[in-house]
Formats: structure tokens, C-alpha cells, sequence
């Protein structure tokens, strides 16, 4: 099989300039978050919510603009606090297995824990089920999470001697400001939904990868697409760094995004977004990438997620996990 003879960071300069054609600047965050941690108190200075300080205002810089930035980087600095408590709360069996449990409002009347049943249903039942069962259970951990931040905010707010921790405040002005943002208004949002959302793309993306590996490199067993898919998963980091518009894009073009939106469908045997580089690695094709920006927008961030030390890396392994665990691989072999 062919590999195209391109570096692993092609992807991230393509997209970086596919950005730029189009008239969109990056924000630092990380700089934003770094200023944060040297000073809490910026937290509550007007400077954050005019992009942070890390980009000019104009008179046409747009308030969407102004608030995602504002969002983002606030959610970002709280999930610095998520990966280890993903790691925390991630049920295990007694053989140390992942514990997953039927999803409420599942299409499939499956039980995950009847790996015998599992191993009779069609690949794509089977595939459909396990998305829908991890993003399941990574909601319900999220929820938690977000549960005990909002506790942490309360409990500041009992004292009321003005003390306040900076997780605290972080959630107060997260939650403020998105019941004030036009733009999170429109679209129904709150910082839970947003955080589930984020969530199951990742869970999204992460399985199109581990589904990939067998149609990449047809014939290999489950142990060789298990090291493959781990040593390959660096190389869709990028896709988080990117506006959520373009990523959209890029999905849809690449035959990757689905068509109701939902993380639970099979990868596409005609997708053209996952291919091999020099290395043999999977990486993302430059090929489907679409400038795109919605009209005034002039900004982006990427996902709060990639401003958070190894989370996304701990959902790739999450994915990763299950399905060496499910013998996916075996199925998939034989779609």
C-alpha cells in the first residue's frame, strides 16, 4: 500500500493557513491560562473578556467573538481538574475491564457485560453500541464533575466573607456569562452541555480511528491495530485546535461527520479524512480541509479540551481500551 510522503505536522501548518485564508486568528488560550495562574484575580478583570488581552479590539470585533473566547478559556481552565477525575471515577470490573452499562435510551436491547450476545449482532450493531455505551458512561462522569464543581461554588458562596477559590470563581463567571452571551442563548447551551457535547466528539473521533485502522491496513491482528491506533493517536490531536466551523467542515467533507450529528455510527469505508504517513502511522488528510468562518467572525480558539493537559489523550485511551477489550478489531476485519 502507498503512503504519501508527507510530515506528521502537514495537517496542523494546512489547517493553521486554511485559517488564516480565511480571515480567522488563533487566541492563545494557553497564554490567557498561564496569565490566570500567575494571577487569579484576571479572572474577574475586564481585560479576560476582551479576548483575553492576547488580541486587539476593534470596533468590529464581534461580541460571539468576544464571549467564545471568554467561554472557552473558562472551561479550559476548569477542565484542568477533569482528566484526573475521569481517571477517578472510571468503573472497573473484577478483572480490571472498563465497566460499561446499557445507555438509557438505546436503539439496541443489549447488555455490555454479555460479551457472548455482543459478539452475535451485525459490526455496525455492534460498533454503534459501544460508541453510544462510552459516550454514556463519560456523560454520567461529567455530570458528576460538574456536580461537585457547582458544590465548590456554593460553598463559597454560604461563606460569604468573599473568599473564594479560583475554581469557584471560574464557575461563577462560566455560568454568568453564558446566561448573558446572545450567542449561547441561541443555541441552548450551558457549560454541562457544552462539556457532553465536546465529549462526544472526541469519543467520536476516537473510534472513526480505532475503526480506520483495519481499513488502512487490512489483515493485521488485534494486537498489532491496538499499538497502531495508540501510537497514532497524537496525530489527530490537531483537529481540536482548530474553529468549530472548519472542523465541521473538515468532517463532513472527509465522510466522517454523521449525518444526524451523533457519535454512535460506524466510520465510513469511502471516508478520505484518515490515511498513512511516511511512518505508517494514521494521520489525518490535508485533503478535505474547507476554509470556512461564519459572517463577522474573525477569531477562534479551538477546544477548551486541548488546553487541558492529556485529556484528550485519556479519551483516545478510553476508546483505545475498549474496544481491545471488546475484540473489536476482529469484527472489524471482516466488515
Amino acid at each position: 500500500m502507498s503512503r504519501p510522503a508527507s510530515r506528521s505536522n502537514d495537517f496542523a501548518l494546512a489547517f493553521a493557513a486554511a485559517h488564516a485564508g480565511a480571515g480567522l486568528t488563533r487566541v492563545p488560550v494557553n497564554q490567557i491560562l498561564q496569565t490566570i495562574s500567575e494571577n487569579p484575580a484576571f479572572l474577574f478583570s475586564e481585560e479576560l473578556k476582551q479576548l483575553g488581552g492576547q488580541c486587539p479590539v476593534h470596533a468590529d470585533t464581534s461580541q460571539d467573538d468576544m464571549d467564545k473566547v471568554m467561554v472557552n478559556t473558562l472551561l479550559a481552565f476548569l477542565f484542568h481538574g477533569l482528566k484526573a477525575y475521569i481517571e477517578a471515577g472510571l468503573p472497573v470490573d473484577e478483572e480490571e475491564r472498563i465497566r460499561l452499562v446499557p445507555p438509557p435510551r438505546s436503539a439496541y436491547a443489549l447488555d455490555p457485560t454479555d460479551r457472548a450476545s455482543l459478539a452475535g449482532v451485525p459490526v455496525e450493531v455492534m460498533c454503534s453500541f459501544l460508541r453510544d455505551c462510552t459516550c454514556h458512561l463519560l456523560d454520567e462522569i461529567i455530570t458528576r464533575w460538574m456536580a461537585d464543581v457547582l458544590v465548590e461554588e456554593e460553598h463559597y458562596r454560604n461563606l460569604g466573607s468573599g473568599e473564594i477559590s479560583a475554581v469557584a470563581a471560574a464557575s461563577f463567571l462560566l455560568r454568568t456569562h453564558l446566561e448573558d452571551s446572545a450567542l449561547y442563548q441561541r443555541a441552548g447551551y450551558d457549560a454541562l452541555s457544552i462539556t457532553k457535547t465536546g465529549s462526544h466528539t472526541a469519543i467520536h473521533i476516537g473510534w472513526a480511528l480505532v475503526e480506520a485502522a483495519p481499513l488502512l491496513v487490512p489483515g493485521r491482528d488485534a494486537a498489532f491495530y491496538d499499538d497502531l491506533v495508540r501510537r497514532s493517536a497524537k496525530q489527530v490531536i490537531p483537529l481540536a485546535m482548530v474553529s468549530l466551523g472548519m472542523l465541521v467542515h473538515y468532517m463532513e467533507a472527509g465522510g466522517i461527520e454523521p449525518h444526524d450529528g451523533l457519535a454512535i455510527h460506524l466510520l465510513p469505508k469511502e471516508q478520505t479524512a484518515f490515511t498513512l504517513n511516511e511512518s505508517g502511522l494514521i494521520c489525518l488528510s490535508p485533503e478535505p480541509i474547507t476554509p470556512f468562518r461564519k459572517e463577522g467572525e474573525q477569531y477562534y480558539t479551538g477546544c477548551p479540551a486541548f488546553y487541558a493537559p492529556g485529556l484528550i489523550n485519556l479519551y483516545l485511551d478510553i476508546v483505545a481500551t475498549i474496544a481491545r477489550e471488546y475484540a473489536v478489531y476482529d469484527r472489524l476485519l471482516h466488515r
